[in-house]
Order: C-alpha cells, then sequence, then structure tokens
C-alpha cells in the first residue's frame, strides 16, 4: 500500500511522464514528416489517410525505442523540481532517507519496464507486416539501408549499410567468409559495389584481411582497387520486401535464430531484447546521482538536466556501437547485447552508492 508521500510522487511523476512522452513523440514525428514531405506532396488526397496510417503503424515502435529515455528525462524533471522546492531537503529533515523517497519511482518504473516489454511483444508485432508494406510502398525511394544477408552457399554474411535498388549500387560493404569450422576466413570492406550480373559483385577501394583455419589473421592487410566477388546475394534478393527482425516478438526471434543459426543479428537482437528489460533501471541507476546526489551538481539545474540527456545519448550510442560489432561478428551477439548494461549499470550502481543520503 502507497503512503501519502508516495501518492505523491507518483502524482507528480505520471503527468511529467506522459508530458515528455507526447513532446518526444511530438518531436519525431514532425521532423519524420518534413523528411517525407515530397512523397506526401506526390500522393496528393490520399496523403492524409496514409500519413496517418503510418504514423498509427510507428507510434509503437518509437515508443519502445524512447521509453527508458523518456523514464529518466520524466525522472529528472520531478527531482530537479523537488529540488528546487527544498522538498526533497524537508523529507530528509523529518528521517526519510532518500532511497525511500525513491522507492516509489523505482516501483513504477518496473511497471514502466512491463508496459515497454508488452509494447514489444504484442502491439508492435500485430502491425509489423503492414508498417513494412507501407514503408515500401509509399515511402519507397529505391533506397535500403542496414542490409544483412547470409549466403549459405558460400558460407559468407554479407552486410550493406546503403543500397540502391534501381542502380543496383552498394555503398559502405562489410563481408565476412569463414571456413566449414566457422573459423574467419576472411573479411572485405569495400566502399562502393556494383552488379555485374552471373552472380557477380564488383567492389572497389577494398581492404581484405585473411585467416588461417584456426582463426589467426595472416599479414598482411591487403589493400584492392576492385574486387569480384560471386555470391547468391542478388539485386532481387537484396530488392525483397522483408519483415524487421526488430519488430518481431521474442518467440518469432526465438525461431528465426533456429532458422539462421548463422546469422548474428539475429542473435544480437534476441539477447538485446532480453537485456533490454534492465535498461530502464540503469539509466535511473546513472541519472538520478547526477541530478540529487551531489550537491555541486545540484546548483546548476541546466546542468542537471544536461547530464541526464547526454546519459541517454552515452547509454543509445555504446548500445548501438556493440550491436555493429555483434552483427558483422567481431564481437560475440551475448557481449554484444549485454556489455552496455553491465558497464553502465556497474558505473550507475557506483555513482548511486557514492550520493549523499
Amino acid at each position: 500500500m502507497f503512503s501519502r508521500l508516495d501518492n505523491y510522487i507518483l502524482k507528480t511523476f505520471i503527468p511529467t511522464f506522459f508530458l515528455c512522452l507526447l513532446i518526444i513523440l511530438g518531436i519525431y514525428v514532425i521532423v519524420d514528416l518534413l523528411q517525407k514531405l515530397g512523397e506526401f506532396v506526390e500522393m496528393g488526397e490520399d496523403a492524409f489517410g496514409t500519413g496517418i496510417r503510418y504514423y498509427s503503424y510507428l507510434l509503437p515502435v518509437i515508443i519502445f525505442q524512447f521509453f527508458p529515455a523518456i523514464t529518466l528525462i520524466a525522472v529528472c524533471i520531478v527531482l530537479v523540481r523537488m529540488a528546487r522546492n527544498r522538498e526533497i531537503l524537508a523529507m530528509q529533515v523529518a528521517g526519510i532517507s532518500l532511497y525511500r523517497i525513491l522507492l516509489p519511482i523505482f516501483v513504477v518504473t518496473v511497471f514502466m519496464s512491463f508496459a515497454s516489454f508488452g509494447d514489444q511483444e504484442w502491439v508492435i508485432p500485430r502491425f509489423a507486416k503492414s508498417l513494412e508494406t507501407l514503408r515500401h510502398t509509399s515511402f519507397g525511394n529505391n533506397i535500403q539501408r542496414n542490409l544483412l544477408m547470409d549466403d549459405k552457399e558460400n558460407n559468407m554474411l554479407l552486410r550493406v549499410w546503403r543500397y540502391d535498388n534501381k542502380t543496383h549500387h552498394m555503398q559502405s560493404i562489410f563481408i565476412i567468409a569463414r571456413y566449414e569450422n566457422r573459423k574467419k576466413k576472411l573479411t572485405i570492406s569495400a566502399e562502393e559495389g556494383r552488379w555485374l550480373g552471373n552472380n557477380k559483385w564488383l567492389l572497389s577501394k577494398v581492404v581484405k584481411h585473411t585467416y588461417d583455419e584456426r582463426g589467426r589473421w595472416i599479414a598482411p592487410v591487403q589493400l584492392i582497387d576492385s574486387l569480384e566477388i560471386e555470391t547468391i546475394i542478388t539485386p532481387q534478393k537484396l530488392g525483397e520486401i522483408k519483415l524487421d527482425p526488430s519488430l518481431l516478438n521474442f518467440e518469432q526471434l526465438r525461431e528465426l535464430c533456429k532458422i539462421e543459426p548463422d546469422n548474428p543479428r539475429n542473435s544480437v537482437l534476441f539477447h538485446s531484447r532480453i537485456a533490454y528489460t534492465l535498461t530502464h533501471f540503469v539509466l535511473l541507476l546513472l541519472g538520478i546521482p547526477l541530478v540529487i546526489g551531489f550537491d555541486r551538481l545540484s546548483r546548476n539545474l541546466l546542468l542537471r538536466v544536461g547530464l541526464c540527456v547526454l546519459v541517454c545519448g552515452i547509454f543509445y550510442l555504446m548500445s548501438f556501437v556493440f550491436s555493429n560489432l555483434g552483427n558483422t561478428g567481431m564481437v560475440y551477439p551475448v557481449l554484444a547485447a549485454w556489455l552496455p548494461i553491465v558497464i553502465l549499470g556497474s558505473a550507475g550502481l557506483l555513482l548511486f552508492d557514492m550520493m549523499r543520503m
């Protein structure tokens, strides 16, 4: 049963959370709308209906992505307001520890975590196919990004950062080829690639690393102006409408890992889905001490809010970097998913323990 103090903190936090949610969703939609303004103009009178359907399907995805950050920002605003009004100091003078003051925030964060998990498990997969179809049919500008393809016949994994369906032109390519024992055979990085036909691509400005059957690097690094590679990955396969694995629920993602065991991106997403449940708590452990934990920081309002935003940025940047390392096979999927949580979570526990109580 919540006490009067808990009710007061929650009544302050919940409206602030939904206000932050509306603001961030509004900013995202406006920026995205401006980027797609040309496509909407070309649709004519169908633009309004298409826009309503598109952003209705997209909103659950945005909410899932930014839910932990929105929670931290809302908590930051509430605690800053209470600190400025000397309410936290008054509670501490009355003999209430800071841990007890923060208890309702952590309790409601548990419910936020469950709500975020439910959004990904039941809401997003329900509209995933409609969202992907609408993206390609209404906003298809012949450009696809961040493609990851598995060539099982040649035991090769191909990642393309940008692909033009019309010109069959690739940019920023990374390839991993493996031996039968699953050890790395070679890695290729190329700036550009174009289709030659007959299952062949011509790569330009190539950096090639070769490995022996034990997975040990063989010197030297090879710098090649152009290189032909043979693969079953054709422009037709690259141009297919595929359901983004990030839109799948936990069970679908696990089945995909069984179907494509050699594709590390699926494993990274699978383990990241588990690790994501702790993201809310990690951000709170990092952000709360920066808001009310240290006297010098507590005197500067802009600094406190800015540090909370910086914490969110660092977490998402670290998650992005490790996910990319995991997707390319440079880091084990389990480590790629859990290292940001472990590293920043440990830092958050240390900061939380150093707070003045």
